[in-house]
């Protein structure tokens, strides 16, 4: 079974749209593996700029998704550090002790953090002036936020798990 089966195509859609509508994420629907299903929603000007840099996609986006896709595979919700300093809010889907996908976001700083841009600076091209303009595109969020977009996940799931 994959999260597909479980769930309508275009209810993945709008869910993944309403997380980036509503809390700001970097929002994005998974399946088992940790392959993204739909293209990227941009919460910030910040990670798309990450992304957009050889270096710091391989640096701080590639590294993090790894360790996501492990958390993923363990099975329960999490919230989890990259190494710019933001978090990925992630429930995994599980049906039948399978983790048949997962749906979350990242790209929020914690309200009581900042953004790491000494570690972007070291860990990609980009200069240190877009570096801080770009950081103050990033929404914070707080421990109860982060419990709130999990818990939206959740009820938004629920009507379709066994």
């Amino acid at each position: 079974m994959t999260l597909k089966d479980l769930v309508p195509e275009e209810e993945l859609v709008r869910l993944q749209q309403d997380l980036h509508d509503r809390f700001g994420l970097n929002a994005d629907i998974m399946d088992g593996e940790g392959h993204r299903l739909f293209g990227s929603t941009w919460g910030n000007d910040l990670c798309r700029a990450i992304r957009d840099d050889d270096k710091g996609f391989s640096a701080i986006c590639a590294t993090a998704g790894q360790m996501f896709t492990q958390l993923l595979k363990e099975g329960e919700p999490f919230v989890e550090y990259c190494d710019a300093g933001m978090v990925r809010v992630g429930v995994p889907v599980v049906v039948d002790g399978e983790v048949i996908g997962g749906v979350g976001g990242c790209g929020l700083v914690p309200a009581d953090e900042e953004v790491d841009e000494f570690a972007i600076g070291m860990m990609s091209g980009l200069s240190e002036d877009a570096i801080a303009a770009k950081a103050q595109t990033v929404k914070p969020a707080d421990e109860a936020r982060l419990a709130e977009i999990q818990a939206f996940i959740a009820e938004r799931l629920k009507q379709y798990l066994p």
